[in-house]
């Protein structure tokens, strides 16, 4: 009897096709699992230090009915730099790019009092003054901040003041003390090209090396005869400045890595700390594993 043997072309196909499936398995996970999602944000505060400038506008032609910040109607000086809007706090995202927000407040009370021989009542001086500022702008790092580097940077912002006046006095309308603080109340912008040094990834000292600001007001009242006083105001300056600058994590980089065959939550990586943030540049991520060889 002659023995016969059973071939199954069928079953070597399908080992054949078993390996290529899990081949492209593999790789289809690696290419759609593994991702990795960065959130690097900083939260920095900090001051800008101007010099003082003791120069003042010299105006010598202005007719008196030009309604200015300075004279003794309005009181204080014409100086060419009436805004400080020194302290700011600011939020980073990539190292390079920040949203700065800074402030400025003022207040000022002056009181007195006169009498004179005879009188019942004594005659009151009391005089208060109120400022807020605040400015929305942007700083951008031409190079990525380092410890230990220097970084060349661009600002730019704009800025509104609020200001208000209060009076005793009688002479003094509530619609005049209103044009009086408007002259004190400018709105403008700067932009300042400058460059901060990183003695640590936490602290910097920055100088804005060039730096232009404009700003303006304008005033409009009615006296008690019903004339119309309007009046506007410009100032253009060159200023340069240091500044102090301040930096605190408060996201570090996060990486989603979700294993094959696992139902668990993505994992996050170890947080990244300032030092490493600053001193080191961001690892690429792992590239895909290869695509195993089809085995017979």
């Amino acid at each position: 009897m002659r023995g016969t043997t059973s071939h199954r072309p069928s079953d070597h196909h399908s080992g054949r096709w078993s390996h290529w499936l899990i081949g492209l398995g593999t790789v289809a996970a690696g290419l759609c699992v593994h991702s990795e999602a960065r959130a690097d944000l900083h939260l920095a505060i900090g001051s800008r230090i101007e010099p003082l400038r003791y120069t003042s506008a010299y105006l010598p032609n202005s007719s008196a009915s030009t309604f200015r910040p300075s004279g003794a109607t309005s009181g204080g000086s014409e100086s060419l730099q009436s805004t400080s809007l020194s302290p700011y706090i600011a939020l980073y995202f990539a190292q390079k790019y920040g949203i700065m927000l800074s402030l400025d407040i003022g207040y000022a009370k002056s009181t007195g009092e006169v009498q004179a021989m005879g009188m019942a009542m004594p005659t009151t001086d009391n005089n208060s003054y109120f400022q807020f500022g605040v400015g929305l702008g942007t700083k951008i790092y031409f190079t990525p901040p380092r410890s230990q580097k220097i970084s060349p940077y661009i600002y730019l912002d704009v800025f509104k003041y609020f200001a208000s006046i209060s009076t005793d006095n009688m002479g003094v309308s509530g619609e005049y003390a209103g044009a009086q603080a408007s002259l004190r109340s400018p709105t403008g912008g700067t932009l300042a090209v400058g460059a901060e040094y990183f003695l640590s990834p936490g602290f910097s000292i920055g100088s804005e090396i060039f730096g232009l600001r404009v700003s303006g007001v304008t005033s409009d009242y009615k006296d008690a005869a019903m004339t119309r006083h309007s009046s506007s105001y410009t100032q253009v300056t060159l200023y340069t400045g240091i500044t102090l600058n301040y930096r605190f994590q408060v996201s570090s980089s996060v990486r989603a890595v979700e294993e094959e065959g696992s139902a668990e939550p993505a994992k996050k990586r170890r947080p990244q700390t300032s030092e490493e943030f600053l001193s080191t540049p961001s690892a690429p991520p792992p590239p895909p594993p290869p695509s195993p060889e089809a085995v017979d």
